[in-house]
């Protein structure tokens, strides 16, 4: 099938109407451009991350929601070359097993921890949703375009051939007469017989035919959408469309239209309060996830760290229990060789052969609490439960050997920090703002709707000249637009319901500022206990030491009694399990303390940074 040059050029033109509409189409599809749109969002919501971080004390400027995992962690890490001989033979071979400092912990557990990387997260969308509210007050740009190829079919009613070959000789009357020299009317009259005869024979009527159309159109439209602080919005759009018919007589046909329209508020929904009112709660919004993420932060380097010395305080608690143990069996058999020889009654034997018995079970309960502790611990970090690992016993010997850092603060002093520095509290008090801010906005909705409107509109000259628009006949209009606003329930709901939001909103921030002071007092006479706590437990050691080694050598005469025997080893482990807990439990209730002042900054890694005497906020 070969085309006429006037129909191919036609087709070729159609062809590239179709590619200009459908290439932009094709190359917006999804496949390609996820990759960039994942990029330009992280651009932009770090960017609004570090624009605010100054405003956040602890915020790490560096956020980021990418987790790299990297599974040989573990194997860079210094490994156990001999088990320790002090935990008994209830423990698992530990040779090979990796060691895992505090500060190692703290890294894979921000790094791993999955209840983390969920609020990195959370905080990352509420960063993107700002994104959006402030989309809404750039220029927002539209397009859309359709194009279509059509067949269409009409009828067209011609003559039959009879009666065009009667037309014709009617016609050529004139020539036949003057040529013949016949009368005229003698052969009109023939005329007449001849298509008198046709109509009875049905010769004359007319001949339908179906006649088939092709053609092309397209449309496209653009505009663009702009929404000012003040309230007013404006929208400007051209709409263009093109049609060409292919097949018959080649014509065309295209028309643009350009408008513009604007409305402003003057009472209802006017000025750049109640415009902006949802952005501005957005920007807030942000501004509050990132106090929430740095608080999280601070409570849970405190749990990771109560956690890694709880599991110290575990596995001390073995050691202990152990050398106990083996005290009271050492005791046993003393106690049996001086039963034999008719030194000692059989009953106190039995004594401390039941002591030694509770001890042992006492060890086994220990044993397995302490890996329960730790497979759970496991999972704070991110890591399997059947990964093998310890935690290094140089930490709890490092807190031993370091003493206690006591804070020289007062309880009022730390009270009046807290009220200033707590970033919880300062959300609380924000928030007591916005609502105050909502209630406006409210007040603002009780007037009714006025709006000045206006518009104006261009249409392309002719059929044919799309691209010429004629200025000369522009269309506009002006004018007002109200809604007297009869039915106010919703309304009115709204305004109530933001009187008592603000009532709440205040009554949470008082409170919040009651809960913070009542939280730092505690956590003051918790850290006081603490430190009293450990003097009691380290004079309690050197007491039941002093015991131990008395009936010892006491029971070495056979002068000692089972009850004592077994009332000061029994001390001796408690007393010695009491000091492990109370320097540990100083150390979390230091950083507790810390962390209910405000003043408790965090790493990027996890770690704290350290707050010395003189370092500690005061308020002289």
């Amino acid at each position: 099938m070969f085309l006429r040059p006037s129909h191919a050029r036609t087709n070729d033109r159609a062809a590239r109407v179709l590619a200009a509409l459908l290439i932009p189409v094709l190359l917006g599809t999804p496949g390609c451009a996820t990759k960039r749109m994942v990029e330009r969002a992280d651009r932009e919501v770090y960017g609004i991350i570090r624009e605010k971080t100054g405003e956040v004390p602890g915020m790490d400027p560096e956020f980021t929601i990418d987790q790299t995992l990297d599974e040989s962690v573990l194997e860079t890490l210094p490994k156990v070359e001999e088990n320790d001989s002090g935990l008994g033979e209830g423990m698992r071979d530990e040779r090979g097993w990796p060691v895992v400092s505090l500060e190692q912990a703290l890294h894979l557990a921000v790094s791993r921890n999955r209840t983390y990387q969920g609020r990195k997260e959370s905080l990352y969308l509420q960063a993107l949703r700002l994104t959006l509210a402030r989309h809404e007050f750039d220029p927002i740009f539209s397009g859309r375009g359709s194009a279509s190829y059509n067949r269409t079919t009409r009828d067209v009613v011609t003559d039959s051939d009879f009666a065009a070959a009667l037309k014709a000789y009617r016609q050529s009357v004139p020539e036949l007469e003057a040529l013949t020299n016949t009368p005229g009317a003698l052969l009109r009259s023939y005329a007449d017989l001849v298509e008198a005869s046709g109509n009875l024979a049905g010769l004359n009527d007319p001949e339908t035919h179906i006649v088939d159309e092709r053609s092309v159109d397209g449309q496209t439209s653009v505009g663009i959408n702009l929404l000012a602080a003040g309230g007013a919005r404006i929208a400007v759009g051209l709409t263009s469309s093109f049609l060409r018919y292919l097949t018959g007589l080649p014509r065309e046909q295209a028309s643009s239209s350009l408008t513009a329209e604007i409305t402003q508020p003057l009472l209802r929904g006017a000025g750049s309060a109640v415009t902006l009112e949802e952005l501005t709660q957005a920007e807030r919004d942000v501004l509050y996830a990132l106090r929430d993420f740095t608080q999280y932060r601070k409570d849970f380097t405190v749990d990771v760290c109560s956690d890694y010395y709880n599991i110290l305080q575990r596995r001390e608690i073995i050691r202990n229990t152990w050398s106990g143990l083996q005290g009271f069996r050492q005791s046993v058999e003393r106690q049996k060789a001086f039963v034999e020889e008719g030194l000692s009654r059989p009953a106190d034997l039995g004594r401390l052969r039941q002591a030694q018995l509770e001890n042992e079970n006492g060890y086994t309960n220990a044993v397995r609490q302490y890996y329960q502790d730790l497979d759970r611990f496991k999972i704070t970090l991110g890591l399997s439960t059947d990964t093998n690992l310890r935690l290094d016993d140089a930490e709890l010997t490092a807190l031993r050997e370091g003493g206690l850092l006591h804070p020289k603060i007062t309880s009022e002093d730390a009270v009046r920090v807290a009220l200033e520095a707590r970033l919880d509290l300062q959300n609380a008090r924000d928030a007591a703002e916005d609502a105050e801010r909502r209630l406006r906005v409210a007040e603002n909705s009780l007037l009714p709707r006025l709006d000045l409107v206006g518009g104006a509109s261009v249409k392309s000259v002719g059929n044919k000249d799309w691209d010429d628009l004629d200025f000369r006949r522009m269309v506009w209009n002006a004018g007002i637009d109200v809604d007297p606003v009869f039915d106010r329930k919703a309304i009115r709901n709204a305004y109530r319901s933001s009187v008592i939001g603000r009532e709440s909103a205040l009554r949470e921030r008082s409170l919040a500022e009651d809960n913070v002071k009542l939280g730092v007092q505690a956590s003051w006479r918790n850290l006081e206990q603490a430190r009293q706590s450990h003097e009691i437990a380290l004079e309690s050691v050197h007491l039941s030491e002093r015991r131990v080694e008395e009936q010892d050598l006491l029971a070495e005469l056979g002068m000692a009694t089972a009850q004592d025997q077994v009332d000061a080893r029994n001390d001796l482990i408690k007393s010695q399990n009491s000091l492990t807990a109370a320097v540990i439990g100083h150390t979390v209730a230091r950083l507790q303390f810390w962390k209910d002042m405000g003043i408790l900054y965090i790493k990027k890694d996890g770690r704290w940074e350290e707050v010395t005497d003189h370092a500690a906020p005061t308020t002289e």
